[in-house]
């Protein structure tokens, strides 16, 4: 549990500038789909180089609307810093969709259907009728995932599962 608060208070300054596939699964005649643990991808997306180049042209948009006294500018861009770290954590607990990461990966999304021969990726479980690939482990590399966050990774799936009847929130 200490773990998973650490997380929390790690991930706090990391967005302090402040559902796969496009959302809903696609019911498709797909030979096969892809499929990847939301948890894992939220968190890792999170923590990637290319969320961080998202905040870095972020903060230097703050910075240039603050020097040039765009005020307003400037309290937009808190906002979204604000608003993007709370939706965040709404994401890692479940409780939001992740059609930004969703969109924000569809190059890797592109890339991993090519190598894992799958039609179609959507998010963990797939209800549907097509055979099943799991390619969280794919996307991960593609995000250059560390080896820091796989074991958060692993922790997180860890705690879900004790409490999945009691649901992953610890509030």
């Amino acid at each position: 549990m200490k773990r998973l608060w650490g997380f929390a208070a790690a991930l706090v300054p990391l967005l302090a500038l402040g559902s796969a596939g496009g959302g809903a699964q696609e019911q498709t005649a797909a030979n096969k789909v892809g499929t990847f643990d939301k948890t894992a991808i939220v968190l890792a997306y999170y923590r990637s180089e290319l969320w961080a180049a998202t905040l870095s042209a972020k903060r230097a948009e703050h910075n240039q609307a603050v020097q040039a006294g765009d005020t307003a500018r400037a309290k937009e861009l808190e906002q979204w810093g604000g608003t993007s770290q709370e939706l965040a954590h709404q994401q890692l607990w479940g409780k939001a969709p992740i059609d930004n990461i969703v969109e924000a990966l569809q190059p890797a999304f592109a890339e991993v259907k090519r190598t894992a021969g799958v039609d179609q990726i959507v998010v963990a479980p797939y209800d549907g009728k097509a055979a099943t690939v799991d390619v969280t482990n794919a996307l991960l590399d593609w995000l250059k995932t560390d080896e820091t966050t796989r074991k958060m990774i692993v922790d997180m799936q860890k705690y879900n599962a004790d409490h999945k009847d009691t649901g992953p929130d610890p509030k």
